[in-house]
Order: C-alpha cells, then sequence, then structure tokens
C-alpha cells in the first residue's frame, strides 16, 4: 500500500466536513448517519493501514520549518490510540443528531485528533492539538455558549508547553521527531514541559477538571464528543515519552510523583463521587476516575504497567461512547453502566485494575505503597457506586440523544470482556508497549487465556468466565425494581472544600479599575477568541504554526 494512504485517517474527517458544510450552506443538513461516515471512514481506513503488515509506517511530507518535518506515522502506539479516539467518535455523530455547525466543526475535531495521534514529532503533534482543543471550545459554544466548558486559555497552554518542549528538543537533539529523539535531548525540563501538557490537556488532576464539568451540561451531544477526541491526547505524551527517553523517564522520581498524583486523582474523583446528589453528577467523575487510575499505571515505568494503561485508556473509550448515550433515568442501563465503570468483576475495568495493582507492588519500593493506596481508593468507589445506583437521576436530558439500548449494550460488553483480557493485551496492548519500552523476559505474557506476569498467573478465561455466569444470574434474578431512588447522604464531607470555594470567589471578585477590567476579563477574551469563524482560527492556527517553525 502506498505511504500516501497513511493521510487517510485525518482527510477523510476533512472531506466529510467539507461536505456537510457545502449542503449546510445550501439549506440541507445531512443525516447522523452520513455525518458519522466520515469518523467510520477514518477507523476502516486505520484498520486497513494498520492490520494486514503490523509494522510502521512513515510518510513525509516535506520539512515544516526550523528543521522540522511534516511527517505522519502509524504504528502500534498510533494505532490504539487511534481507536480510543474513533470508536467513540464514531458512535456518537451517527447515532445523535446535530446542526450542520455542530456536525462540521465535530468531524474538524476527530480529524485533528487523528493528526495529533498521527504526527511523527513533537512539534506537529503540538500544532494539531492545539487546533483540536480550539475546536473542542466552539464545539461546545456553539452548542450552548451559556453551559459550562474548559477554558481554551488553560487547554491552549497546554499544546503551547509542548511546542516548547519540541523546540527545545529541536535545538539540543537536532530533531523533535519521537523515534528519533536523542536520550540526552529529553531533559528534566523538556520532561516537565511534556508531563505539563499531558495533565493539563487531559484534565488529569485532583480537583473538579473540565471532563467533569462538561457532563453537567443541559444537552450532553458535544460533551461525548469533546470527551472522545481530547481526552486520550494527554496520555497519549505520556506513553510517547518513553519512546524517547529508550523506555524510561529522565529521572525514576518522575514515575514516583506522576503515579502518585494518578491516584490523588483517583481519590479526588471518588471522593467528589460520594457526596454527589444526583446519578448525572456521579457519573460526571467516572471518566476522570478512570483517567487517575490510567495515570498511576501509565507512569510506573514496567511493561506490565504500560500494558496495564493501554487496556484502561480503551475502556475509558467505551464509558464515554455508553455515558453520551445514557438517560437520566434509573433502570438497567443505570445500573450495568455503574457496575462497569466502577470495576465490578468480571469486566474489563476489573481485570485492567488487579493487573496495575499488580505492576506496582511487582515494582516494588515505594511503587508498592502507592498500589495499596490505590486499592484503598478502588474501595471508595465501589462504595460510592453502590450508593449511586439509589440516587435520583438528576436534569433531564433530550430524549433524541438518549439510547438506552445502546449504552446498556456497550456497558455489558465492558463487563463480559473480562475473560477476553489476555487477548486484548496480547493484540493491541503488548504491541503498543513494546513499540516504546523494551520488552524485559517473561515481564508479560500467557497468551489468549492468562496474564503470565514476573510474580503470578492471573488465569482470566478460567476464573472470569464463572464469576461472569455467577453475575448474569444474581442480575436476573435480583432485577432492578427493588432500586429505590431517593436523596442519600454523603459518605463523608470533603475537608477544606467550602473554604477551596471561598477564596475562589474572592480571588474572582477581586477589585479589578475600571479601565482594565476588559483586557484582565479571561472570559471575554476566550468567547472573542471561540466566537469567529471556525475557518478563520483555523487558518491562523495554520499561518501562526507556519511562522514559530521558521
Amino acid at each position: 500500500m502506498p505511504s500516501i494512504a497513511l493521510l487517510a485517517p485525518v482527510v477523510l474527517p476533512l472531506l466529510t466536513a467539507g461536505v456537510i458544510a457545502i449542503f449546510g450552506l445550501s439549506g440541507f443538513n445531512l443525516g447522523p448517519i452520513a455525518v458519522g461516515a466520515g469518523a467510520w471512514a477514518a477507523l476502516a481506513a486505520l484498520l486497513i493501514l494498520w492490520l494486514p503488515v503490523r509494522s510502521t509506517q512513515e510518510l513525509n511530507l516535506g520539512p515544516l520549518g526550523f528543521g522540522a518535518s511534516l511527517e505522519l506515522r502509524i504504528d502500534a502506539v498510533a494505532f490504539v490510540f487511534g481507536l480510543m479516539v474513533l470508536v467513540p467518535a464514531a458512535l456518537v455523530l451517527t447515532l445523535q443528531s446535530r446542526k450542520w455547525q455542530e456536525a462540521t466543526i465535530g468531524v474538524l475535531g476527530v480529524a485533528a485528533a487523528m493528526g495529533a495521534i498521527e504526527a511523527g514529532g513533537v512539534v506537529l503533534t503540538a500544532l494539531a492539538g492545539g487546533t483540536a482543543a480550539t475546536l473542542a471550545v466552539i464545539q461546545l459554544d456553539t452548542e450552548d455558549i451559556r453551559a459550562s466548558r474548559p477554558r481554551w486559555s488553560v487547554l491552549l497552554a497546554a499544546w503551547l508547553a509542548l511546542s516548547w518542549a519540541g523546540a527545545i528538543l529541536q535545538i539540543r537533539g537536532g530533531t523533535a521527531t519521537y523515534a528519533a529523539v536523542p536520550t540526552f535531548a529529553l531533559t528534566v525540563q523538556v520532561f516537565v514541559l511534556i508531563a505539563f501538557a499531558s495533565l493539563m490537556a487531559s484534565g488529569v488532576v485532583p480537583w473538579r477538571s473540565w471532563p467533569a464539568q462538561v457532563w453537567s451540561r443541559p444537552s450532553l451531544r458535544a460533551a461525548g464528543l469533546v470527551v472522545a477526541t481530547l481526552y486520550p491526547l494527554g496520555f497519549y505524551l505520556l506513553v510517547r515519552a518513553y519512546e524517547m527517553g529508550n523506555g524510561r523517564y529522565p529521572q525514576t522520581a518522575f514515575n514516583a510523583i506522576l503515579a502518585s498524583w494518578g491516584v490523588v486523582v483517583a481519590l479526588g474523583a471518588a471522593a467528589r463521587a460520594q457526596s454527589k446528589a444526583t446519578r448525572r453528577e456521579f457519573l460526571s467523575e467516572v471518566i476522570p476516575g478512570i483517567g487517575g487510575f490510567a495515570l498511576m499505571m501509565v507512569a510506573i515505568g514496567t511493561p506490565l504497567g504500560l500494558v496495564a494503561g493501554v487496556v484502561t485508556l480503551s475502556v475509558a473509550g467505551a464509558m464515554t461512547a455508553c455515558l453520551a448515550f445514557l438517560p437520566d433515568r434509573a433502570g438497567p442501563a443505570s445500573l450495568i453502566a455503574i457496575a462497569a465503570a466502577i470495576g465490578l468483576p468480571p469486566g474489563l475495568v476489573f481485570g485492567s485494575r488487579i493487573v496495575g495493582l499488580e505492576s506496582t507492588f511487582e515494582a516494588g519500593d515505594f511503587f508498592g505503597l502507592i498500589g495499596v493506596a490505590g486499592t484503598a481508593v478502588w474501595v471508595l468507589w465501589m462504595v460510592a457506586g453502590a450508593r449511586a445506583t439509589g440516587l435520583p437521576a438528576g436534569r433531564g436530558r433530550p430524549t433524541s440523544e438518549t439510547f438506552p439500548r445502546v449504552a446498556m449494550t456497550i456497558a455489558a460488553l465492558t463487563l463480559a470482556a473480562g475473560p477476553a483480557l489476555a487477548m486484548f493485551m496480547s493484540a493491541v496492548a503488548n504491541p503498543a508497549q513494546s513499540n516504546v519500552m523494551p520488552l524485559a523476559p517473561s515481564s508479560v505474557s500467557g497468551g489468549l487465556t492468562s496474564v503470565v506476569t514476573v510474580s503470578t498467573v492471573l488465569p482470566v478465561v478460567a476464573l472470569f468466565v464463572p464469576l461472569l455466569i455467577i453475575a448474569v444470574l444474581a442480575f436476573g434474578a435480583a432485577g432492578t425494581g427493588l432500586i429505590r431512588t431517593q436523596p442519600r447522604p454523603a459518605l463523608f464531607d470533603i475537608p477544606g472544600a467550602g473554604a477551596i470555594s471561598r477564596a475562589r470567589q474572592a480571588v474572582m471578585s477581586a477589585f479589578r479599575p475600571e479601565r482594565y477590567r476588559s483586557i484582565l476579563d479571561s472570559s471575554a477574551l476566550e468567547a472573542a477568541a471561540v466566537g469567529g469563524r471556525p475557518l478563520l482560527w483555523l487558518a491562523s492556527l495554520a499561518v501562526l504554526g507556519f511562522a514559530v517553525t521558521r
């Protein structure tokens, strides 16, 4: 297959967006099936490009400027992260109806996210990621400008930090291409910039992050698509950092700090989830909680931890699609979605979390304590999930964007796929891990039926299939009729939450001289930035990228 075909996963959504815009300007709104065709075509192209050869493919389109090249690459890492973006995005675009303006921007966001994943170097990833973030903010404002959304300045700061890291790599090491960066060029300063970009881009923070905020919007059409396209990109940077460092971060301390940060993120999400008054508010913390555990696993720095982290991120993509279709009412769909999200056995979340916690104990020393803390946080998530099954639904969603059967099917498949954990690891996660990190002998093996590590053997098929049968029988016998939705007290109050809220209000309401208010009002600046025509801002980003690389 010619190397020019590597453009297909990026170009096909772009062409679809152009067709949608042309028909929309003519007064005809294409249906959701036609809108989703661009994402499905990109997914098909990705599968056709990767599955027959299963080896790295590259395309160099010439110089980007200042020594950087416009290079695209599809390898095992790009393949698995492409699946994380395209599968939920395709489902959301295909089933939910949108105005043609929303559909155009949404499909453009998919193309930008794929451009960031296929980019062969740091600089191109930063440009594509900044474009994806800008399109995400525009999309949320196009749907409902009064609803909560992430700050464009914060998202853009993440990708500017990555651009800074790319410039340093280009100067110090002579290249910012992932596969060619010299190990000595990945210094402490460069890694700090990459880590900052990763955490801010995906909102992996202990406080209420943007993935949780967008889930409080009246409509979740844009929220589901934005989380599907943006959330995996930050983790993608941390995985690529292993490739640039020859399988390691510059210092082991970074592994310990990031893994500890992941546990704190999961704890913060669990603490907020157990105190929520409605089920919608609880579900808003699911993706941040899964992301916290994924960060802990990815940052451990071992092949087993990285494999478990990749599986966990894949499940996060599936849960994003599930929550985007879930109605705000009680029923089997909500019950199964909560069970799948909190890691009830024998689901994929349960299996990947077991393997991830085991990786912390195998790493030993301080990482073992991180594993103990992660186990305690998981228990808190279990208790919070049990409480959430009886909470009131929360604010209602338009029935036109909810598909309870689809949501229940996705959640049920996530639960039923637990016995296939070893198969998924062997087919998808292990190749991605071996692409960026040398694989120690016998660190991860076992074939399709078991997960074999240095310290133990987890027979997922023999162990999880009976658990699955028991779970199905228990669900059928109990049903959902006994669940009563009513207000429930929180397990505990978050210490200092009121003080933090008051301090934030005090800072936000601080006196500013009248003549300076216009230039200090970040909300007004962002409204002006995202209120223009999308094509104008896309062209501006392209010109900016050309200027800074000259």
